[in-house]
This record gives C-alpha cells, structure tokens and sequence, in this order.
C-alpha cells in the first residue's frame, strides 16, 4: 500500500531532472500521474522509467506540449480529469531562465520567460481549482533561489520568479476558504539539464558547478532532483497545516555571506 494510493498528480515538465523525479516518487507511492514535457523522446523515457519502478501503464498518463500554449494547459486538467476522475496535487515545476539565441533582456525573451514561469502557472492553477476543491487538494510550486537573490546573467528568470513567490502567498490566502493548500518550493543550485536548456555546453555547465559551489554553498555542492522530490512529496502530503510557504533548499546559498580571513 502506497501513501497515495487511490490519488491523482500532475507534474509539468517531466521529462527530465526535478520533474521526472518527482513524478517518480509519487507514483512510486500509489499515485495516479500526468507526465508533462515538450519532447516526446523525454518523456518516453520518464514513461519506461515510471515502468521500470512498478508504475502499472493505465496510471499514467502524457501530455506532450509546450506549456506556453493555454492549450497544452486546458490538455493538462482536461485530461487528467476525464482518465483519472480527479486531482489531488498539481506541482507546478515547469521554467526555463530563457530561450537559447535570444539576447537575455530582449523583450521576445522577456515574453518568453513570463510565459513559461508565470503565466502558464497561474492558468493550470485556475483550471485546476474546481477540481482540487473535490478533493481539498493542494499545489506545490517550483521556483527557485533566484526569486531571492538578484542577479545580472538572467534577470527575467529572477523576476519572474519572484512573481511566482508572491502569487503562491496570495493565492493561499485565496484558497484557503476551499481547503487548498499552495506552497513553493525555493531550490539553489541542482544538477540537472536546466543549464542545457539555456545554451550551455557541457563545459561550461561543469566549470560553473564547481566554481559556483566552491565560493556560493555551504555543502560545497549542487543538490539533487531526488532530494528536491522529496520536498515537494512532504509539501504535498505530511504538511497539512503548512500553506504560503516558501521551502528553500540550496544548500545554505541564500544565507552565506563569506568573511575575509583575518589570520
């Protein structure tokens, strides 16, 4: 017996890293799981993996689309719905910190980066809502530390996240006469393909692991999707009386302020 048996989760942007993980793990745990991701090859692979732990085929289902698209949103919760009969956890985990080629702080990329970040998120989450109130379900967002610390590389991605942050605070507020619970998790630095998606190679995504840990993180390392998933499980299932929060896990990154050597 799982802890989820019986439940039903969708997961945006599975088919790869922290997404994928956590698809994972809840279905591990009896859930019922809508798998998401823009590449069918990806998401095949989450699918065979979903398998390979067990994961029987009729409890899964895929929604290959881009999630910039209010289409592939209304295919998320219209679909879950009519093969499922229900939500119970909508993790909202898709982002990009921009689209490759595009100059960081042009305005396409500026639209790019809104789309996928926030707009799309504040979609699914209305369509959702009718449903998750059956259930007195609840969200988890997926944002990151760069809603907290500013930066000059991608400022978008920071922004946008930051608006992320503060729509999970409001909407708990919103939905907590429904009994839905909303809350986001913060991660730092973790080691998936993320760097990939933004143009970098794998040298240069290597050389930024080492020289960002070594002077940025406590640990002294990235984290991992499987660390990040079992955050977002906790969020989704033991912290029933946790709403609008905001979990950071990074490390120690967001409070490290290195000291000179006096010696």
């Amino acid at each position: 017996m799982g802890k989820l048996d019986g439940k039903v989760v969708i997961v945006t942007g599975s088919s790869a890293g922290i997404g994928k993980t956590t698809a994972a793990l809840f279905a591990q745990e009896g859930a019922s799981v809508t798998i998401h991701g823009r590449s069918s090859e990806s998401l095949k692979k989450t699918f065979e993996l979903l398998k390979s732990k067990g994961v029987s085929e009729n409890k899964i289902l895929i929604i290959q689309g881009l999630i910039e698209e209010e289409k592939t949103c209304h295919d998320l919760v219209n679909k879950t719905v009519e093969k499922f009969g229900r939500i119970d956890v909508l993790v909202n985990n898709a982002g990009i910190g921009g689209k490759a080629g595009l100059e960081p702080t042009s305005m396409e990329n500026f639209k790019y980066v809104f789309d996928v970040n926030l707009k799309s998120v504040v979609l699914i989450t209305q369509l959702a809502i009718p449903y998750l109130e059956k259930t007195k379900g609840n969200i988890v967002n997926v944002s990151s530390i760069a809603a907290i610390k500013p930066s000059n590389m991608w400022p978008f991605y920071h922004m946008a996240k930051a608006a992320l942050d503060h729509f999970g605070r409001c909407y708990s507020l919103l939905l907590a006469d429904k009994g839905i619970r909303i809350n986001t998790l913060n991660p730092g630095g973790v080691d998936t393909e993320f760097g990939f998606k933004i143009g970098m190679t794998e040298e240069m995504y290597e050389r930024l692991k080492t020289e960002y840990s070594d002077s940025n993180v406590p640990l002294k390392r990235f984290g991992t999707s499987e660390e990040m998933a079992k955050v977002i499980f906790f969020l989704a299932t033991d912290a029933t009386y946790v709403t609008g929060a905001n979990i950071v896990a990074d490390g120690g990154t967001v409070n490290f302020a290195p000291m000179p050597k006096l010696n």
